[in-house]
């Protein structure tokens, strides 16, 4: 494989991080639009309640709570499926970052141009990785804590309606642990900020790679190569 082929998989590997990292992006927002909706939806919930305790119409706001937690099931119920697709998109990240780094690793650095492209790529890369791997354990983290905050809404039954204690009590788990999963999200935004920032970057160089590649190739087919032990042919003058 020659210096022009290795720099070029490179490059094609840095667009492909980017690409799945621009939808991890995409996921994050979903996610933090879904935590924020079941937020709402329990801040009804909790209104609900404490109508409850202080109307004469107390079994109507209790089913009204009720209703706002099946809600809230729902919103939690799109969770794992978003929280799966984000894992695909960071372990593409991953893949492509370590495909690029094994690639300007045995790139040739003897041209001064290549020594410079790849001394300017290595180390944004590394930054798209390392955040990638910041990254999976908050988005578990999070995935963790609306776990939880499922599993306390669906302790409310229609019979435990009738024990406004155990409503109350699962909805403030649900809200502790929705807060949580609202702050882990946050965090996982920034991270994936951070790595979408480098990747671009990288991407902008890995472009740069790719004219000057396609330059050596295109002035190498038009410089023909002349062996030394057969002279270019001389035509006799008319």
């Amino acid at each position: 494989m020659t210096t022009t082929d290795v720099t070029l998989r490179a490059a094609d590997a840095v667009f492909a991080a980017e690409q799945a990292v621009n939808r991890a992006r995409w996921v994050v927002e979903e996610l933090q639009e879904t935590i924020a909706s079941a937020l709402r939806v329990l801040d009804d919930a909790e209104l609900d309640s404490a109508k409850a305790r202080l109307s004469d119409r107390g079994s109507f706001y209790l089913e009204a709570a009720g209703e706002h937690l099946g809600r809230l099931r729902t919103r939690c119920n799109d969770m794992p499926e978003l929280t799966r697709e984000l894992f695909g998109h960071l372990n593409r990240v991953s893949e492509s970052v370590n495909d690029a780094r094994a690639f300007l690793e045995v790139a040739d650095t003897s041209d001064p141009v290549v020594a410079s492209e790849v001394a300017q790529l290595k180390p944004r890369i590394a930054v798209v990785g390392e955040m990638v791997a910041l990254a999976k354990p908050v988005a578990q983290l999070a995935a963790q804590h609306v776990d939880t905050a499922h599993r306390a809404s669906r302790d409310v039954t229609p019979a435990s309606l009738l024990e406004p204690v155990t409503l109350e009590r699962s909805i403030a788990t649900a809200g502790k642990e929705l807060g949580r999963a609202d702050e882990d999200v946050r965090l996982l935004g920034n991270v994936v900020d951070h790595a979408a920032a480098s990747a671009r970057e990288s991407a902008g160089i890995a472009s740069e790679i790719t004219d000057n590649a396609r330059r050596r190739m295109s002035e190498q087919s038009r410089d023909p190569i002349t062996s030394p032990s057969h002279p270019a042919p001389r035509y006799p003058g008319r």
